[in-house]
């Protein structure tokens, strides 16, 4: 379990410096995310492969200048990773911060690459900011 731990780690690392290519070394194939968000925020939903991250990352770019996210633990068992940690943003449309707590559900498959991520956030906060 702590090979899957590792390699989450290190997903969370890569990802936010070089999307693309964190992608291609961390993301299966069929690989799907799911942000689980109020309407008006733009880049909740679904969002499928490679290219689904690489889109869910840059419409966050868009909207928010993103702070570092403080990671407080990791869980892992049964070919899946849970973190929970804090985010803190501000949102460009309205300059408005917020402070936010989430958890993260990560799924591998049997060769270390992830499958599904969902993410499960603060709304209320990130929603008033918004």
């Amino acid at each position: 379990m702590t090979d899957l731990i590792d390699r989450a780690k290190a997903f969370y690392r890569d990802v936010l410096t070089d999307p693309q290519q964190a992608s291609a070394v961390y993301l299966a194939d069929d690989f799907v995310l799911e942000n689980y968000l109020p309407e008006h925020i733009p880049f909740g939903g679904r969002y499928e492969g490679r290219e689904g991250m690489v889109r869910y990352l840059t419409e966050i770019a868009n909207a928010i200048d993103m702070g570092p996210l403080e990671i407080e633990g990791w869980v892992a068992g049964q070919g899946s990773v849970v973190l929970r940690g804090e985010e803190e943003s501000v949102v460009h449309s309205t300059g408005k911060s917020y402070r936010m707590r989430f958890v993260h559900w990560l799924d591998f498959d049997d060769s270390g690459c992830i499958t599904r991520m969902c993410e499960y956030n603060d709304t209320a906060e990130m929603g008033g900011a918004f």
